[in-house]
């Protein structure tokens, strides 16, 4: 990890002037952060630095979704609080932080006016020198991963307090929760009424309202950092419904997924997958559980849904691209971290490697499968073939208490 400003001449003293860093000069976007200690963590996107004394923030940021974090010191960041900021900045704006000493984080400032005079100062280059300039090096990759989470997905899930803090999976051990993986198959959707009410009780609570035993179990949205994830539907059985309709509840979620697109994105269909890259991001870099959670439950919706494929290729053409996008980028120690070891993204892959490479399938949508396919099997280094045997349809060894294998059994019974 770089030490970003230590001493001397600010930022951008040997800063090569590139048309793109001429652009930025006159177009781009500031984070301007006061009071910052030595030595604390300061990461916008995928850099993070220690900083040093002079540190008072970042210039030449590209306009877009960003996100930025920090936390009360670099040297021992894992297992500490992160305190993270999901910015959508359009050109020349400036986001101005003040340093919460008595917190250890990044804080706005308490009156739009003050925020609004440290942003003229900045404009005026009043802080030139002590700002560092954005990595441009990595603005691609992160344009990648964030092309679809547009101002309107962030304003819907981002915390009201705007902080997103870190949050560990045994904050939620109390909470009665339902999840794919934890569901028998068996669990019953009575009517559109009733399905709201269980869907709303794992979900916070609207803007705005205080709701006093909500917060007995879980911190304050405005403490806690609390995410405005949608709901993801969970509950497959439908009361009344035959036998073949409940195996075709299990096997394509597509009308979960309709569902899902008409009444949390008002029919925009890739505001699905700009919540999904926002989640993902929340994970990655807020360390965040609630936004593993939401990553993997839309992730499994999304790569479960073979007739929704056909319909909506342009979504599931971007989702091909968008899952690329984050495998690819992903550290090589998430693939066998604690929280994926039961390999859902391998899983997920081959579902949608299944339900998109088909005949039926548009030739840049089977271009992209294919590509996806490569790195899959570069990623878990595994072919997808091998990669089917240890998900939940592998074949399973049975151990019998008396030592018997299935060939004695079967020899005893002829």
């Amino acid at each position: 990890m770089s030490t970003l400003l230590p001493l001397g001449q600010g930022g951008g003293a040997g800063l090569q002037r590139t048309e793109e860093v001429q652009r930025l000069t006159e177009h781009g976007c500031s984070v301007l952060c006061l009071g910052c200690p030595e030595g604390m963590l300061f990461g916008i996107d995928y850099a993070a630095w220690s900083v040093g004394p002079q540190f008072m923030g970042i210039k030449l940021v590209p306009p877009g979704l960003h996100y930025v974090y920090c936390s009360a010191s670099a040297a021992e960041d894992v297992g500490i609080s992160r305190t993270g900021f999901f910015l959508f900045m359009r050109p020349k704006d400036v986001a101005v932080f003040k340093w919460d000493e008595q917190n250890e984080e990044l804080t706005r400032p308490d009156s739009l006016e003050e925020e609004a005079r440290y942003a003229d100062g900045v404009r005026g280059f009043d802080f030139d020198k002590n700002l560092g300039p954005y990595p441009l090096e990595l603005s691609a990759q992160w344009s990648e991963l964030t092309r679809h989470a547009t101002a309107d997905i962030v304003s819907k899930v981002e915390p009201v307090s705007k902080a997103v803090r870190s949050k560990r999976a045994e904050y939620d051990e109390a909470l009665p929760t339902a999840t794919l993986d934890t569901m028998d198959g068996d669990e019953v959707m009575g009517d559109d009424s009733d399905l709201e009410e269980k869907e709303a009780a794992q979900q916070p609570q609207p803007r705005g309202r205080n709701d006093s035993k909500q917060q007995e179990s879980v911190e304050s949205n405005q403490g806690s950092g609390c995410l405005f994830f949608s709901s993801v539907p969970r509950l497959r059985k439908k009361v009344g419904a035959t036998a073949v309709q409940t195996t075709q509840l299990h096997m394509d979620r597509s009308h979960q997924l309709e569902e899902m697109i008409s009444k949390e994105y008002k029919g925009n269909e890739l505001g699905i997958l700009g919540e999904l890259q926002m989640a993902y991001i929340a994970f990655l870099l807020g360390q965040n559980y609630d936004g593993f959670e939401q990553w993997r439950s839309l992730l499994q919706l999304l790569c479960n849904c073979e007739s929704a494929a056909v319909r909506r290729g342009e979504l599931f053409g971007e989702l091909c691209r968008t899952f690329f996008a984050q495998l690819s980028q992903a550290p090589s120690d998430l693939f066998g971290d604690d929280l994926t070891k039961d390999n859902f993204m391998g899983s997920c892959a081959i579902s949608l490697l299944e339900i998109c490479d088909v005949e039926s399938s548009s030739q840049k949508l089977r271009r992209r499968c294919g590509k996806l396919r490569e790195l899959v099997e570069q990623k878990f280094g595994l072919s997808t073939q091998d990669l089917e045997l240890l998900g939940e349809d592998a074949p399973q060894i049975v151990d019998f208490e008396d030592g018997r294998d299935l060939v004695d059994l079967a020899s005893a019974g002829a």
